[in-house]
């Protein structure tokens, strides 16, 4: 048996290398939708508002890569059209970001792709799936 240094280094190194596996799969997917994973997780934040505009510090606390530079993917995807940007009403400083008709069709589109993905992970029984989510919980805890 590992001592515990190594078994948690072990422990380590795997979930570097399946984020790494998983993340290589879903670039694959969304490719042929020329959208990031940063940019798909902003629209689904972005029609998770449901028809209410958010500011650019609300998508920055609500994104899973923390590191993400909202601005400049906020840049990209208005130029595809995906989303759109205003004048907040209430705050003169803050520009309002919705996602547009064109931005769900994308959203929805990858998201059938997402599903079938998301698929690899029924090798594992629910039982199994409940106790990894709790583990990577607590380790983010």
């Amino acid at each position: 048996m590992k001592n515990k240094k190594d078994l948690y280094q072990s422990v380590a190194v795997e979930l570097l290398t399946t984020q790494s596996w998983y993340m290589h799969q879903l670039k694959a997917v969304l490719k042929p939708y020329d959208i990031s994973p940063a940019q798909y997780n902003i629209l689904r934040i972005l029609n998770g508002a449901k028809n209410r505009p958010v500011s650019a510090s609300y998508l920055k606390d609500q994104v899973i890569d923390k590191g993400s530079n909202i601005t400049r993917l906020i840049d990209k995807m208005e130029i595809k059209k995906w989303v759109t940007r205003s004048l907040c009403e209430t705050n003169r400083r803050q520009m309002d970001i919705d996602i547009t008709d064109k931005g769900i069709k994308v959203l929805l589109e990858a998201t059938k792709e997402i599903n079938e993905l998301i698929k690899v992970l029924y090798s594992i029984t629910e039982d199994e799936a409940k106790i990894v989510s709790k583990i990577l919980i607590k380790i983010r805890g």
